[in-house]
């Protein structure tokens, strides 16, 4: 499976306007983990990432995680972004929301065990206060 936890990759990122379709443009997402559902279909759940301060203004307050440029570089992005870890996304495995998923540089790059730790923390932080997360785009499950 070329989709799991710790990695960065594309996927058209649903909108919130038209949260069960994919998006128009592409977005680097975080995989935060893998989920089985009850019929057994498989599901990535991921998190948002963006350069838009925009966005990252709208981010609830110790829900974003930034990425300073040198780390991104390390990484082997860009530029800087946020990682929006209330803004999450179940979605399927398939090209239709992961263009490149079958192609040799589907993973963008790859979370160290460090970073992969604090986004997990974030993640938590957001279950807890937020039970039901502010927002899960995706298809019909």
């Amino acid at each position: 499976m070329k989709c799991r936890r710790g990695t960065f990759v594309d996927a058209w990122f649903p909108f919130a306007e038209r949260p069960t379709v994919p998006a128009p443009m592409r977005h680097i997402v975080y995989v935060q983990t893998m989920v089985r559902l009850r019929n057994g279909d498989l599901r990535a759940l991921v998190m948002l990432t963006t350069t838009s301060p925009r966005m990252i203004d709208a981010i609830p307050p110790g829900l974003g995680i930034s990425i300073s440029p040198d780390a991104s570089s390390r990484l082997g992005m860009r530029s800087g972004f946020t990682i929006d870890v209330h803004r999450l996304a179940l979605l399927p495995p398939e090209p239709e929301w992961f263009p490149d998923i079958e192609r040799d540089g589907f993973i963008v790059a790859h979370a160290d065990p460090h970073l992969r730790d604090s986004i997990t923390r974030r993640y938590d932080e957001m279950k807890r206060r937020f039970p039901n997360p502010a927002l899960l785009l995706g298809p019909a499950m």
